[in-house]
């Protein structure tokens, strides 16, 4: 969602209010989709993509993962476990709606007038209490521990199990946990609950492009860095998590997938959108089971459908799904022992890298940061060496080196005599 927000706060602004026109927006954004395109096809796209350090392609997943749960455990996409506080940033939280307070931006603006302070959907539960009273909160925990005792049982349909679940309580009018509470806000949602089916109009956003290519080139710059950065990290993630990658992160069809990713972005500008790009979310289909395109088909097909049936799955409350998010990050974590934690330079660059993703709220800056990190770490190593210094660990690397590669020989020896061994024993 950075990609969205960006769009449409930092670059449109808040009803048009930002520097850039709409129209000019999506201009940058057909123009980035035509370069990735180039990119990938070339295969120039993950030529970049393979300079990306070892620890960081290692970290990308996990610090998703960190991503996804950080977003299961907030109000907006998950449990609401996690909110706001004044002083601390985050804190803990669980409260009912009743006794949340709304975070207001202390601007100029706000000290001169009151009225015209910036609000969001940011809240504490410090002021007035009720932490983890929100029965909201509890039945979103109870649907994710029905999808993790399933899939503790090898059942895959865990995960929709719980979330379906969920939301039919919380469909249910009246009571301490319903989406559809009885105010104004919850009336409008059960009124466009009622229509079941609704198809919206399509035309004053098709083909909605500018030719002003001045303002279009001011966004594209700052869409085109973040983009391929969020897309690339996904990408290494999503394949390490699949285990299709091999150890220098590249996956099969690799240049396909890129301009398949490309070929999104633009025809995504066609019908107004915001760049599309590979999404985090995807891991669940993993975790699921989706190894091929089929997985991308059949997802499609249900997006398909969901056009029209927007009212039901725009229903579905945050907290019916964000066990789900938590569950897949946890997931995701699987390549933290291949780290090496024994050395400062891997660690601290995969630590940055997997804190800075959830806490930043953004894949990219996730990356940057552990990039950061990692080139000043090789950069002061280089310039010691010119004065004789060595690099640190690399008398032990080839030492160890010839211990290293005789270990995995000998157990793999010591497993294929066990295993004839067993098949004799079965004869």
């Amino acid at each position: 969602m950075g990609m969205n927000a960006y769009f449409t706060y930092n670059v449109v602004g808040f009803r048009g209010t930002g520097s850039v026109d709409y129209q000019t927006a999506l201009t940058a954004i057909l123009i980035e989709g035509a370069i990735f395109l180039v990119l990938a096809v070339t295969g120039i796209r993950f030529a970049i993509a393979k300079l990306i350090p070892a620890p960081i392609k290692l970290a990308a997943a996990p610090a998703i993962g960190a991503f996804l749960a950080h977003l299961g455990f907030q109000t907006a996409e998950g449990l609401g476990i996690v909110v706001a506080d004044i002083a601390t940033a985050v804190t803990l939280g669980g409260c009912p709606e009743a006794y949340r307070t709304p975070i207001v931006a202390l601007d100029d603006a706000c000290i001169a007038n009151r009225m015209s302070c910036v609000t969001s959907d940011a809240y504490t539960c410090d002021v007035l209490g009720g932490k983890m009273t929100s029965a909201t909160t509890w039945l979103g925990l109870l649907g994710m521990m029905i999808m993790a005792i399933m899939l503790a049982y090898k059942r895959s349909s865990g995960i929709i199990v719980g979330i379906m679940f969920v939301t039919v309580i919380s469909w249910f009018r009246d009571t301490a946990v319903t989406f559809f509470p009885d105010n104004e806000m919850g009336d409008a949602r059960f009124d466009y609950f009622s229509n079941v089916v609704a198809l919206e109009p399509l035309n004053k956003v098709i083909f909605q492009y500018s030719s002003d290519l001045r303002g279009a080139g001011i966004a594209l710059a700052t869409f085109f860095f973040i983009d391929f950065l969020d897309t690339t990290g996904t990408m290494i993630a999503i394949t390490s998590s699949a285990g299709i990658s091999d150890e220098n992160g590249d996956f099969p069809r690799s240049r396909q997938a890129f301009a398949v990713d490309a070929l999104s972005t633009i025809i995504g500008s066609i019908f107004g959108l915001s760049p599309i790009t590979s999404y985090i979310e995807s891991a669940a289909g993993v975790e699921a089971g989706g190894r091929t395109g089929i997985t991308a088909i059949v997802c499609a097909f249900y997006f398909f459908v969901s056009i029209f049936f927007a009212p039901i799955l725009a229903s579905i409350p945050a907290w019916a799904t964000g066990g789900a998010l938590i569950i897949v990050g946890a997931f995701m974590c699987r390549t933290l022992p291949l780290i090496q934690w024994n050395k400062i330079d891997h660690a601290l660059t995969a630590f940055v890298t997997i804190l800075l993703m959830p806490l930043t709220y953004s894949i990219a800056y996730g990356l940057i940061g552990g990039i950061m990190v990692w080139v000043s770490f090789q950069g002061v190593f280089l310039l010691l060496s010119f004065v004789g210094i060595k690099k640190p660990g690399s008398e032990d690397e080839v030492k160890a080196e010839p211990e290293t590669q005789a270990a995995p020989v000998e157990e793999d020896a010591k497993t294929k005599a066990d295993a004839r061994a067993d098949t004799e024993i079965s004869a």
